[in-house]
């Protein structure tokens, strides 16, 4: 820890600069490079050349560019895109639709079956649930596709603010039973989970060279590959920390400091303050940005006035489904107000209704899940 400390404040430079760039090349103690094991088995390339699966186009859906050029003339941005949320378990089966939101961008939702029982997934749309790959044609048993046994996984092609899901089919009667998981697509809130004494009036000016007026490189994003692999999943973050940030790339880094740098980051996207920009891609002061990446990658957001401290962080990994105990006690309820029994919430806890923690059982159940919940919508 201590040897930790003493490299985070060998990259004070850094920080004082403003943070660009790989950490390693802002200081003479370099860090260890982050953690790089083998890209995660669902991004292998036999799995998108299988015609039998479903997949995303390599560069994303013909409509990305079309549906990205409407939030931005709309002058909203994705301000009416809804945040991500999962709910595990759901003892009150509440609507995770909502009539006011507009569809954001394309990506793609990766859910594994850990569960000991056969699930079928279905698409929400106003209230009827349909096949996820066929929607509005075929019912979500008459697809063969919507149904995982236990250890299955699939790739479902989908847009942010589209609603799935999944109910565990009865082994006496083969028929779908109660609702095992509720998933939405959406951007994923960076938030302030230790409640950092954030200044929203920070200066949050965009890094330039004078002489060329034009971004400083080590400010600058990764070029659009000409391809990209197997299920890349794109990711839209939005900033709900209250402050200027900027995110890091820790490769697969599991234990995430909470100051300083333990590993070699990678500076990838800042994310400012101002949720509609003229562009809310591609601006600098924007408070949502958008990259590809895979499973197991974690971001790190950091303060950009000064990058040693740890606002929050997000890895990227499938949803899981597990075995829900109390299926014959679900409700469904009308009204969208009140929260959900068990709900994985932005800073990853897992909270009951009365807002306590669930049990020991499904707090490790749901450890690790990709989908990250968030009352906001």
């Amino acid at each position: 820890m201590a040897a930790n400390l003493a490299k985070a404040a060998a990259v004070g430079a850094m920080a004082m600069n403003g943070g660009g760039g790989n950490v390693n090349n802002n200081n003479n103690n370099p860090l260890p490079d982050c953690p790089n094991p083998r890209l995660a088995h669902y991004h292998n390339e036999d799995v998108c050349l299988n015609a039998l699966k479903p997949t995303r186009p390599s560069l994303g859906a013909h409509d990305r560019k079309f549906i990205y050029e409407s939030l931005k003339e709309s002058g909203l941005g994705a301000t009416l895109v809804p945040n991500q949320q999962t709910v595990v378990c759901p003892i009150k089966l509440e609507s995770l639709e909502n009539p006011s939101a507009m569809r954001g961008l394309d990506t793609t939702w990766l859910v594994e079956n850990t569960s000991t029982n056969p699930v079928v997934l279905s698409q929400v749309i106003d209230g009827v649930e349909w096949s996820p790959f066929q929607p509005k044609i075929l019912s979500p048993l008459d697809d063969p596709l919507a149904t995982l046994q236990p250890g299955e996984w699939i790739s479902v092609p989908t847009y942010e603010s589209f609603v799935y899901h999944v109910r565990e089919i009865s082994s006496e009667t083969g028929k779908p039973g109660g609702v095992v998981l509720q998933h939405r697509a959406g951007l994923i809130p960076i938030g302030n989970p230790n409640a950092y004494d954030c200044d929203a009036n920070l200066p949050d000016v965009e890094p330039v060279n004078p002489q060329t007026a034009e971004r400083k490189v080590e400010f600058g994003r990764t070029p659009h590959p000409q391809k990209r692999p197997c299920n890349t999943i794109d990711i839209s973050f939005r900033n709900q920390a209250g402050c200027p940030l900027h995110v890091y790339w820790a490769n697969r880094l599991d234990e995430v400091p909470t100051e300083g740098f333990s590993c070699g980051e990678k500076f990838k996207f800042h994310l400012g303050t101002k949720p509609a920009p003229q562009d809310f891609m591609l601006d600098w002061d924007s408070a949502t940005k958008f990259e590809g990446s895979y499973v197991g990658h974690t971001f790190v957001a950091r303060l950009a006035s000064d990058p040693s401290v740890v606002i929050d962080s997000y890895s990227v990994e499938p949803t899981k489904i597990i075995d829900c105990p109390n299926l014959q006690k679900q409700q469904i309820v009308s009204s969208v107000d009140e929260q959900a029994e068990a709900e994985v919430r932005a800073d990853g806890t897992v909270q009951n209704q009365e807002g306590g923690s669930t049990t020991a059982h499904l707090q490790e159940s749901v450890a690790g899940l990709g989908g990250i919940s968030s009352t906001s919508g």
